[in-house]
C-alpha cells in the first residue's frame, strides 16, 4: 500500500495592543472550537500560539492550557516555539532574536512541561543568517513556505520531505509548506485535500506532505466560521484524517526529523510567502506592474506551474522604505537595544533590567511594522502599544543607569529629553519634530500615520456592489469587502511628511479646504531643507537653535528670507520661537503657519477633544475639521489616558485643524482609520524689506 505523512500545524498569534474583545472573539470563533473537535479524535498535529496569546490565555482562559496540555500529555500535540512577542527576528540585534527565542521556548516548557524543538517564523520572513542563531537557541527545524524553496531552484516534486540548510556550519531542518494545502484547507471541498495527499503517497512511505497556516482562518477570516463549524467542513476534516489513517500517517515534526531521511541540503534565499513578498515592493505603482506581469503569465496555465519559481516579488525590509513610520519605529527600537546591550553588567543581573528588557521585547511585535490584507501599521492602537513598551523600557533604564536630563545627537537628529518629555528634532526635514513623548504616559504623542497611494486602492476605485456582498466563502486573499460605502471619496494622499514645528509658507488666498484635500502650494523651500543645530545646556534647560537662508516663491520670483527656529525643553514645557527676515528688496505678504500633529489614537471618541479657555467648539472631536480665528490657546485631551496637551501662544493666531484618515485594507475589508490631527497656527504677514517678525508657540503637557 501507498502512504504518505502528513505533518499539520496552526499558527495563533494576537498582536500585542490588539483590543481584549478581539482577542475574547478569536477565543471564541477559533481557538476554543478548534482545539474542542479535535479533541474527539485521534489524528497528531501541531500549533504555535505567540507568547502574547498564550500570556492572555492563562490570564484569561486557563482552562484551555489545562485542555491543551492534556492534548499534549496524550502525544497528539506538539507544541513550536518561536520569538516570544512574534517579531521579525532578522531585523534585531542577535541578543535580542535568542531572548525572544529562549523566553518563549522556556515558557512553553513551563507550561506544558515538554520543550520544544521547532519555531514558527513571524510571517515566515527568511533570511540566510537565521541558522546559526535558530541552532544557538536550541531549535531544530523551522517551516516555510513552498516559495522559499521554488526561490532556491527546487521544483514541484522537490517540495515534499524537509531539507538541512547551515549558517555558519549551524544546521536545524526546514519542512517546505504546500500552497496548494493552504488554499484548499478550508476553501475548497476535503476530498480535494485528500486527493493532492493521495497522490503524493509512495510505496516507500517516506514522502511528508506540510501544512502550516494561520488558525484563524479556521473561524476568524470573514465568512469562514459558518463554513468551518456550522456547515461542518472542519469536523468532515478531521474525521477523514482518522477514516484514512492506514495510507494517511499525520506525524509529528519533531519525529520527522528523527525518523525519516531528509531530501538534502539546501540554502535558500531571502523570502516570505508569495503575497507577502508582493505587499514589501515599495510603490504602489510597481505591485500594479507586478500583478499585472503575474496575471499576464498565469494565463497559460502550463508555463506557469512550470516556471513560477523565476518570478517573486520584493524584500520585507523594504517596509521601511514604505513606511517612514516603521523605519522610524524600528530604528528607536534599536537604538533603545543598543543602551541595553551596552549597559553595565551589574545592572543587567537586577530584576529591574530584566522587566524593562522584557519590554522592550514587547516593541518588537511585528504587526505595526507592515501593511498588506494582514499587518497593522494602519492601526493606531497597535502602533501605540508599541511604543508604550519601548518609552517604559527606555524610562526604566534611564532610571537605573540614574540619567535625568540629556541630549542624543546623531547624522538624522537631535533628541532631547528630561523625566516628563522626549522630542526628537530631524536635522533633515528643516527643524521638524518627529516624535514628541510624554513620558508620564508612555505616550507618543506624535504617533500616526500619512496617507500614501496604495496599490489595494486601485482595487477598491473598481469594486463591484456584488462582489462586496456575495456570500461566498474564499481565501481571504481574493476578497473585496468593504466597512462602509463611498470609501474612495476619502482617498487623498500627503505629498509631504507630516510633523511638529514645521513651517508653511502660503499664499494669501489659501483655505482650509484646501489643507482638507492637501492641494495647498508651499511657498518656501525650508521645511525639507538640512539644517544643522546648535544646542545650550544649562541647569534643568535645554535649548536646540536653527539658522537657514533660504527663499520663498511669489507672483513667479524667488525672495531671500532668514528663518530662525529655536526649541527650549523645561520640565513640562516646550517652547518654540521662530523668526523671519525678509532680506528682499519687495514687502512680502503671505500666511505663515506653524503645524503641529498630534495622534491620539481615537478622532471619534468623547473622551478625546480639542477645547479652548476663549471660546467654545461647536465640534469638538478630533477628527473634526474647522476653523477658529483670534485665539491664542488651543488644547487637545485625552481622558482615557488622562492627559492634556497645550498650544499658547503670545500672538494671537487662526487655528485650521482637520483630521488624517487613511483608507486600508485589513482581513475584515477596507476601512477608514483616524490617525492624528494636524493643526495649522496661522498669522497674516506683511513683512517690509529688512524687517523681522517674529512669534512663539509653547507645549504643555500635564496630567489630568
Amino acid at each position: 500500500m501507498k502512504t504518505v505523512n502528513f505533518c499539520i500545524a496552526t499558527h495563533n498569534h494576537q498582536p500585542i495592543g490588539n483590543f481584549d474583545y478581539i482577542f475574547e472573539e478569536a477565543y471564541q470563533k477559533s481557538y476554543l472550537p478548534f482545539f474542542k473537535l479535535a479533541k474527539k479524535f485521534q489524528f497528531k498535529f501541531a500549533t504555535h500560539f505567540s507568547g502574547i496569546l498564550l500570556e492572555w490565555l492563562e490570564k484569561n482562559h486557563p482552562e484551555q492550557i489545562s485542555a491543551l496540555k492534556a492534548l499534549v500529555d496524550s502525544g497528539r500535540l506538539e507544541i513550536i516555539s518561536g520569538g516570544y512577542y512574534e517579531p521579525i527576528l532578522t531585523v534585531f540585534p542577535k541578543q535580542d532574536q535568542l531572548a525572544q527565542i529562549v523566553k518563549h521556548s522556556a515558557s512553553i516548557e513551563k507550561m506544558f512541561g515538554a520543550k520544544p524543538h521547532g519555531l514558527w517564523l513571524a510571517e515566515r520572513i527568511w533570511e540566510p543568517q537565521l541558522p546559526s542563531v535558530l541552532h544557538e537557541a536550541g531549535i531544530s527545524y523551522t517551516i516555510l513556505d513552498d516559495s522559499h524553496f521554488r526561490a532556491a531552484g527546487l521544483e514541484e516534486d522537490d517540495l515534499t520531505g524537509y531539507y538541512h540548510t547551515e549558517d555558519l556550519g549551524k544546521s536545524v531542518a526546514i519542512f517546505p509548506i504546500s500552497k496548494a494545502l493552504r488554499y484548499t484547507i478550508p476553501f475548497a471541498p476535503v476530498d480535494e485535500t485528500l486527493k493532492i495527499l493521495k497522490d503524493a503517497a509512495t510505496k516507500s512511505g517516506e514522502n511528508i506532505i506540510t501544512f502550516a497556516d494561520d488558525g484563524e482562518k479556521f473561524g476568524v477570516w470573514p465568512k469562514t466560521f459558518d463554513h468551518v463549524y456550522k456547515d461542518g467542513w472542519l469536523e468532515e476534516f478531521f474525521r477523514k484524517l482518522d477514516e484514512n489513517a492506514s495510507w494517511l500517517k499525520t506525524i509529528h515534526f519533531r519525529d520527522a526529523i528523527t525518523s525519516l531521511p531528509a531530501e538534502g541540503k539546501i540554502y535558500l534565499p531571502t523570502g516570505s510567502y508569495a503575497e507577502m513578498m508582493e505587499w514589501a515592493l515599495p510603490k504602489a505603482n510597481i505591485i500594479l506592474k507586478y500583478e499585472a506581469f503575474v496575471d499576464a503569465l498565469s494565463e497559460n496555465k502550463e508555463a506557469w506551474k512550470e516556471n513560477q519559481q523565476f518570478v517573486r516579488g520584493g524584500f520585507w525590509r523594504n517596509f521601511f522604505v514604505k513606511y517612514p513610520e516603521s523605519d522610524h519605529l524600528h530604528k528607536r527600537v534599536l537604538g533603545v537595544s543598543k543602551r541595553f546591550a551596552s549597559a553595565k553588567e551589574s545592572l543587567k543581573k537586577t530584576t529591574e533590567y530584566v522587566n524593562a528588557y522584557n519590554h522592550l521585547l514587547a516593541a518588537q511585535c511585528n504587526d505595526p511594522y507592515w501593511h498588506g490584507v494582514f499587518g497593522g501599521i494602519y492601526l493606531a492602537n497597535l502602533r501605540h502599544e508599541v511604543y508604550s513598551n519601548l518609552l517604559t523600557a527606555e524610562t526604566q533604564l534611564n532610571k537605573l543607569e540614574k540619567k535625568s536630563i540629556f541630549v542624543t545627537k546623531n547624522e538624522q537628529a537631535v533628541i532631547i529629553e528630561n523625566e516628563i518629555l522626549r522630542i526628537q528634532i530631524d536635522t533633515a526635514r528643516g527643524g521638524a519634530i518627529s516624535e514628541i513623548d510624554y513620558k508620564p504616559k508612555a505616550f507618543n504623542l506624535s504617533n500616526f500615520m500619512n496617507r500614501i497611494p496604495e496599490a489595494s486602492h486601485e482595487k477598491l476605485k473598481s469594486a463591484k456592489e456584488s462582489a462586496v456582498e456575495s456570500g461566498e466563502s474564499k481565501s481571504i486573499h481574493d476578497q473585496i469587502l468593504t466597512k462602509e460605502k463611498g470609501l474612495e471619496k476619502h482617498l487623498i494622499y500627503d505629498w509631504y511628511r507630516h510633523g511638529s514645528f514645521i513651517e508653511h509658507f502660503l499664499s494669501k488666498d489659501a483655505t482650509l479646504e484646501d489643507l482638507k484635500k492637501m492641494s495647498f502650494l508651499e511657498h518656501g523651500d525650508f521645511f525639507k531643507s538640512k539644517m544643522d543645530p546648535t544646542i545650550e545646556e544649562s541647569k534643568g534647560k535645554i535649548k536646540v537653535s536653527f539658522v537657514k537662508n533660504g527663499e520663498v516663491f511669489f507672483d513667479g520670483s524667488s525672495h531671500p528670507v532668514i528663518l530662525e527656529k529655536s526649541l527650549t525643553l523645561q520640565k513640562n514645557n516646550l517652547s518654540a520661537e521662530i523668526y523671519l527676515t525678509n532680506n528682499s528688496a519687495s514687502t512680502l505678504e503671505m500666511r505663515f503657519a506653524s503645524e503641529w500633529t498630534f495622534g491620539l489614537l481615537a478622532g471619534d471618541a468623547h473622551d478625546r477633544y480639542y477645547s479652548s479657555d476663549e471660546v467654545e467648539i461647536s465640534d469638538k472631536k478630533l477628527n473634526s475639521t474647522g476653523e477658529i480665528k483670534n485665539i491664542r490657546e488651543l488644547s487637545l485631551t485625552d481622558q482615557w489616558s488622562g492627559f492634556k496637551i497645550s498650544l499658547s501662544s503670545e500672538k494671537p493666531y487662526t487655528f485650521w485643524r482637520t483630521p488624517i484618515e487613511t483608507v486600508s485594507l485589513s482581513e475584515g475589508g477596507f476601512e477608514r482609520v483616524y490617525q492624528g490631527s494636524i493643526i495649522f497656527a496661522l498669522w497674516d504677514i506683511t513683512l517690509p524689506p529688512g524687517e523681522k517678525w517674529n512669534t512663539g508657540i509653547s507645549l504643555l503637557a500635564v496630567n489630568c
